[in-house]
């Protein structure tokens, strides 16, 4: 009897001060921290999200903190040469994605979450804002050349509907296998992954798998781990399903890999994350085996 009723008010206790809880942040990728400027070439994402009001589970009527979190993001694809106008020479495709999504989380436990999310945009050179960013960043930033963007992708409406699971088994103290399985169903991509590794440290919940909420405890942590992709289709890499609105006939692998090596920090408002990734060539045309990028984000928590 006692042992319930410390459980209940501890699980009151977590939900309780953690209510109310908002976010604003900015996560980017970007490859230029190790001196390339390729293939996924720069990612820029706004971020903002909130608690809602706790739930009882329809089930079993525990608790269940639910939260929404909204992005908008830009993607940026471009081929290894940058200068030219060439078909023969290209080996990726110049490709912008603009989209804005909305995600729900939903955490019974901080090792235990589902969430399910939509996602509409665009892409095209100029409507997904990529050509004009990328190229005046390119020369009033770094003082180089515009790149060519001959045979980008063209111009077309997405809508995205995407669904996770993530959990963490605790394996030693302060040792944590962590596991997120992601299901992307739509016009812009359609596909499945499973990212899996460790998680070292003395953080509570799953701080590398999104939710940006669920943890109120000071700390750091260590993740070293893989995503295995499986890619049936991306339509930033090739057009249209059928390929009839593409110059390219470039053929996607369908089983991809990424390295991830990672670290975060949490403070009482602050969250920092830095995760070097290294990706498998995701079209067969790419000169490099590898692609490396880098991703940093910087979260504000608002009471």
């Amino acid at each position: 009897m006692y042992k319930k009723y410390i459980l209940t008010v501890l699980s009151l206790t977590f939900f309780g001060i953690i209510q109310g809880q908002r976010y604003m942040g900015v996560n980017v990728d970007n490859d230029l921290y190790f001196g390339i400027d390729q293939y996924y070439s720069s990612g820029i994402f706004l971020e903002y999200g909130k608690v809602l009001k706790s739930k009882k589970d329809s089930i079993d009527k525990d608790q269940v903190l639910v939260s929404h979190h909204w992005t908008l993001g830009q993607e940026i694809n471009t081929p290894s040469y940058h200068q030219t106008s060439r078909l023969s020479k290209m080996d990726y495709p110049y490709s912008g994605w603009l989209f804005l999504r909305f995600f729900e989380d939903r955490f019974k436990k901080p090792d235990f979450g589902i969430g399910w999310g939509v996602e509409v945009g665009t892409t095209g050179a100029d409507a997904s804002l990529a050509r004009p960013i990328q190229n005046n960043y390119h020369k009033y930033i770094l003082n180089l050349n515009e790149l060519s963007w001959a045979y980008s992708i063209p111009q077309q409406f997405h809508f995205n509907f995407q669904a996770k699971i993530r959990w963490g088994i605790p394996i030693i103290k302060r040792l944590k296998l962590v596991q997120e399985s992601r299901l992307d169903l739509g016009t812009f991509r359609t596909g499945a992954s499973s990212r899996i590794g460790f998680q070292i440290g003395n953080l509570e919940g799953l701080p590398f798998f999104g939710n940006r909420l669920e943890i109120i405890k000071k700390g750091t942590a260590l993740f070293l781990g893989k995503i295995f992709h499986y890619n049936y289709y991306e339509y930033s890499l090739v057009g249209n399903l059928n390929k009839t609105n593409s110059p390219f006939d470039f053929v996607a692998n369908k089983f991809v890999d990424t390295l991830q090596a990672g670290i975060v920090f949490y403070s009482r408002l602050w969250r920092a994350h830095f995760v070097i990734n290294s990706i498998s060539k995701r079209l067969v045309s790419e000169r490099s085996n590898r692609h490396p990028y880098l991703n940093i984000t910087l979260i504000r928590l608002i009471n």
